[in-house]
């Protein structure tokens, strides 16, 4: 059994992994209203969410992921030796398995089984989060990577951030970027 005092002091960089799970699920779930705090401002839609889109919510760990990485990076990276192509490998798997968790867990429930809940949207998000930490947390741990991962890594954030925001002001017309799986989604209106 796992104590607490071991996940404090044993391996800081796996503690911040792990605590990450908690503290992406709270700042993912506040993504979730900042476009419309912000007043609907142009550019926040770029990174949050700016209808009830599928797509739209994905956004909602994303860049929260994005900066608990990065942060981590720069508090633990050079003080304990750690490669960036290991650590950004890491990022991306967890951004990936995160979202691929979210689109299955989300399409089983609704696409499959006919549900709507936002419990269960609440819990798809946790459960998305704690599978991509756990997920970067195996990778950061056991692989030992070339770094050329790092330059594949930094690019499929990259294309991930421009998709995110090419298809906030022009989305298409299927059923990932449509508010219900009946209604249609509002892209964002920059004319």
């Amino acid at each position: 059994m796992l104590k607490f005092d071991t996940l404090q002091t044993k391996n800081p960089v796996r503690n911040w992994i792990l605590w990450g799970i908690p503290a992406l699920f709270i700042a993912g779930s506040i993504m979730h209203f900042v476009y419309e705090w912000s007043g609907n401002f142009i550019l926040v839609g770029a990174i949050a969410p700016i209808n009830e889109s599928v797509w739209e919510h994905l956004k909602m760990p994303f860049y929260p992921i994005l900066i608990w990485w990065f942060l981590g990076y720069l508090i633990y990276g050079k003080r304990n030796g750690i490669a960036a192509a290991q650590w950004f490998v890491s990022c991306t798997a967890a951004q990936l398995v995160c979202s691929l968790v979210i689109l299955s867990f989300y399409y089983t429930y609704t696409g499959a089984l006919g549900i709507e809940s936002l419990i269960l949207d609440i819990f798809s998000l946790f459960l998305g989060v704690a599978a991509g930490q756990g997920f970067a947390l195996h990778i950061y741990k056991y692989a030992k990577l070339k770094q050329c991962w790092l330059y594949g890594a930094v690019i499929v954030l990259i294309l991930i951030a421009g998709a995110f925001t090419f298809f906030t002001v022009a989305p298409p017309h299927i059923p990932l970027f449509k508010v219900s799986l009946t209604g249609e989604g509002d892209g964002l209106i920059i004319f």
